[in-house]
């Protein structure tokens, strides 16, 4: 049995990191089970499970972060893998579970695209991230949301300098205005530099859904959640390029099993 490793909210779970993970495990239809962790505990908890690190701080101390996961033998009780970072888990799983459809390209030059889109799609929603992290504050517990705050005010102050919390960070309605125009015009342009998105497909092309998509879906089911169904940000968002990102976000509901 797998256990994953999410964050607690009042709106269930929202990471889009850990979307892609349960995204993964969804579709290859894998029993698991949730725990759990207050951002403040993560750390703590993965250490004690064995878990290493998903990366590494700038200043080269470790960074415990989830979707993490831990593997068990069902009938030995012994751990197989204990691993983090939705990559690394996607790759384990494609190897561990060989008769469940591969997320990931067994094609080099492909695999390689789908690693680096990835990596690279954060890029294109900075210009919002500060404040789709001040609207998460509420939806969070008090331990996690105190945490949250602070250390996300510490990884901004090169914009944002002189702020201890999220909270402090003041973002005028013309201020959330720019920034989500400037987002619109990074998403759509960035997504649209590939041939198969633009057409209405999966990433890699028509009936090959894989872990690029999951990528994507985390990040529209993370602004759909933390803004709300019924929010202006996400009724603007569903009619961005004649409504593609609802209807793809929509391609992907009978794997969302959270």
């Amino acid at each position: 049995m797998i256990t994953l490793f999410d964050i607690p909210s009042t709106i269930g779970t929202w990471s889009p990191n850990v979307w892609r993970t349960r995204f993964t495990l969804d579709y290859k239809n894998i029993l698991y089970k949730v725990e759990w962790v207050e951002y403040p505990d993560i750390a703590s908890t993965l250490q004690s499970h064995g878990i290493g690190p998903g990366g590494r701080k700038p200043d080269g101390s470790p960074y415990y972060s989830v979707p993490a996961i831990i593997d068990v033998d069902d009938e030995t009780g012994k751990v197989k893998k204990a691993l983090a970072d939705s990559v690394e888990i996607a790759k384990y799983l494609d190897e561990a579970y060989p008769d469940t459809p591969k997320v990931l390209p067994e094609d080099g030059k492909e695999l390689e695209s789908v690693l680096g889109f990835a990596n690279g799609l954060i890029r294109l929603w900075v210009p919002v991230f500060m404040i789709v992290c001040k609207a998460m504050l509420p939806q969070l517990h008090p331990p996690s949301r105190e945490f949250f705050s602070r250390v996300r005010a510490k990884d901004a102050q090169q914009f944002y300098p002189g702020y201890e919390t999220i909270e402090d960070i003041p973002f005028s309605k013309e201020d959330k205005e720019a920034a989500w125009k400037a987002f619109k015009d990074s998403f759509t342009k960035g997504l649209a530099a590939h041939e198969n998105l633009v057409q209405g497909k999966w990433f890699l092309g028509e009936g090959r859904i894989g872990f690029a998509d999951f990528v994507i879906g985390g990040v529209l089911l993370w602004l759909k959640t933390v803004f709300g169904e019924e929010s202006e940000e996400w009724k603007d968002m569903s009619q961005w390029d004649g409504g593609r990102w609802k209807t793809f976000v929509d391609g992907l509901k009978e794997y969302q099993k959270a």
